[in-house]
């Protein structure tokens, strides 16, 4: 009888000996499929050809197209319920670029499609860090060049408009609107200067609202 008790025993320890192993190799495994999924690059615009890992930084935060999207989505509420704003127009793309040197970045918005353009141009935005309008725009083109001068604070911008790059001066509270009213530059700003929305020759992913 003793003989079986003593035996039983020895069975449990080797067991529970041969049984820890397992589960630290389980717990090591799940570790690693974790490690896995957070590595993994979401392309935020599958609908293109560009990798996920391709996208210019400033323009492919998943955080700042949530800020983006939520304003659209409260900016353009009533028009959004009846149905208004057509499925082309219902995109964005973004650029975050500090304007003000208060290491804070500002966010230009870019809208497309036949709701938000017209032979003029496009409606465009600038935000703030925390989504607030700063300024809208009207009859602009892609892209916005940021001059290296500033007024009130905010460097300027030149924004196509009618053809022509225009003088955009803040005013204080916020940029002018319509900048197709507003002085010509007279000429074709720099290529060393920063470019804001310039789809065309950079990758931007292309968000939904």
């Amino acid at each position: 009888m003793k003989n079986i008790f003593l035996l039983t025993v020895l069975a449990g320890i080797f067991w529970a000996c041969n049984s820890q192993p397992s589960k630290e190799l389980d717990s090591t495994a799940k570790i690693a499929d974790s490690i896995a999924v957070e590595d993994v690059v979401v392309d935020p615009d599958p609908s293109d050809q560009i990798p996920g890992d391709q996208y210019l930084i400033d323009a492919s935060s998943a955080q700042t197209a949530t800020i983006v999207r939520d304003r659209l989505i409260q900016l353009y509420a009533e028009d959004l319920k009846i149905g208004v704003v057509d499925s082309l127009s219902r995109k964005f793309i973004f650029f975050e670029y500090d304007l003000n040197g208060d290491n804070s970045k500002e966010i230009f918005v870019g809208l497309t499609g036949p709701y938000f353009c017209g032979s003029g141009g496009c409606t465009q935005f600038i935000l703030n860090a925390q989504g607030e309008v700063i300024s809208k725009f009207t009859v602009t083109d892609y892209p916005v060049v940021i001059s290296p001068d500033q007024t009130n604070g905010y460097k300027d911008l030149y924004l196509l408009s009618g053809g022509e790059f225009r003088v955009v001066k803040f005013g204080g509270k916020s940029y002018p609107g319509n900048p197709s009213v507003l002085p010509k530059l007279g000429t074709v700003p720099g290529d060393g200067l920063p470019q804001a929305l310039d789809f065309i020759n950079d990758n931007y992913p292309w968000f939904r609202f």
